[in-house]
């Protein structure tokens, strides 16, 4: 969590339960009594939501871990702005502000659950647990769905599109570049495995960690360089 004071929160499958650190790695806070922590997503504010298997989905004041409110039924919880989250649940998703307070009714979603999302601020982008990619606008009306499996989403303010990373069974990965209305304006076969991923500045920047260590991906123009480890 960046601030004034920066914390790390981190959750353990067993004992340690969840805690909270200084950069100095030195232990803030632990609540030893929840455990199974699937996911800890920082939100803005100072606080960060917790989810636990079979166990109601946490929001936590990441300074102190004290428990601010519950979001139950939720999934997983994905933080798309400073002002916009999205919390997930079994068949369906729904936006939420920054005080978590839902924003609309639920959008119903296929059987799996949302692996990530993205928004532009009219439209949102969702990505299911082996299901397709589908444009919504903010109401929930289906603008398109592209019946692939992709592994991460987001979107770019610079052309305002959508960036993808496309995850096929054959482990052959490419970046895709979509507009609003699911119409492909670029592919782009990617030549390493990609692992993970993560958005940076505002969906200006993609970071994909491959085999071969860490890339820096403008979104752009696709643009790459390695990323430096000092």
């Amino acid at each position: 969590m960046p601030g004034e004071h920066p914390v790390v929160v981190a959750g353990a499958w067993e004992r340690h339960g969840i805690c909270g650190y200084d950069l100095t790695g030195q232990r803030l806070w632990q609540d030893p009594s929840r455990t199974n922590v699937e996911a800890v997503t920082a939100l803005a504010g100072g606080r960060v939501v917790v989810t636990h298997l079979r166990r109601a989905t946490r929001v936590l004041e990441a300074a102190t871990g004290e428990e601010v409110g519950t979001l139950r039924g939720a999934l997983r919880v994905i933080a798309l702005t400073s002002d916009l989250s999205l919390e997930a649940g079994g068949g369906w998703c729904r936006l939420l502000d920054r005080s978590l307070d839902p924003l609309g009714s639920r959008i119903a979603t296929g059987l799996n659950t949302v692996w990530c999302a993205a928004s532009d601020g009219e439209h949102l982008a969702i990505t299911e647990i082996g299901g397709p990619l589908r444009i919504l606008d903010s109401d929930g009306r289906e603008r398109a769905r592209i019946a692939e499996h992709f592994r991460h989403v987001l979107h770019d303010p610079v052309t305002n599109s959508w960036i993808a990373v496309h995850e096929p069974s054959d482990g052959k990965n490419s970046l895709f570049r979509f507009s609003n209305e699911g119409e492909l304006l670029e592919r782009r076969p990617w030549d390493l495995r990609i692992r993970g991923t993560a958005t940076m500045r505002g969906g200006r920047t993609l970071i994909l960690i491959t085999d071969q260590g860490g890339q820096v991906v403008d979104c752009a123009d696709w643009s790459a360089r390695g990323l430096q480890v000092t």
